[in-house]
């Protein structure tokens, strides 16, 4: 049955509204914790020196939007809701990896980041804040037409 857009708008802001509670309440903190100490370890491996290393934690936190985007999209059977939310949480985790090192590779021999490498960090920061919507566009592309257009429309195309 086809949703009404302000209906799914609404559901989307009120589970991310207690998603984003837990967050900043606990979630943030353990999960900066896990992925700083895995950063830790990484940095050591590929060489690259973490002293002065501001960890782009601002961006963490569009694992958010992911989640309550799959929770609320209808008709998802669970098993593939599960797997599609971990896929996308691996992607997007990955996606935290690469950018504090593409971020910290960029600054790692200037004391004051040139034009370019400012703008670079800002196209990464850019494409990682849009990456759960594309995610969610991909992983849940057949029940977003059926969400919005008529079920005997979705099947003819």
């Amino acid at each position: 049955m086809k949703e009404k857009p302000q209906i799914f708008i609404l559901k989307v802001l009120a589970l991310s509204l207690i998603l984003y509670i837990l967050w900043y309440w606990k979630g943030e903190s353990y999960y900066f914790s896990v992925l700083k100490n895995l950063l830790m370890h990484l940095f050591r491996t590929l060489g690259i020196n973490i002293r002065g290393f501001g960890y782009p934690t601002s961006i963490f936190n569009n694992l958010i939007p992911f989640i309550s985007l799959m929770l609320v999209t209808k008709d998802i059977q669970f098993k593939s809701r599960i797997s599609k939310l971990v896929i996308g949480l691996l992607i997007l985790i990955g996606g935290h990896i690469l950018l504090s090192i593409g971020i910290s590779l960029l600054n790692q021999d200037n004391q004051t980041p040139s034009t370019f490498n400012y703008k670079l960090s800002a196209s990464l920061y850019l494409f990682s804040e849009t990456l759960p919507f594309l995610l969610w566009v991909i992983l849940a592309k057949q029940n977003l037409l059926s969400l919005f257009i008529p079920k005997k429309l979705v099947a003819t195309k």
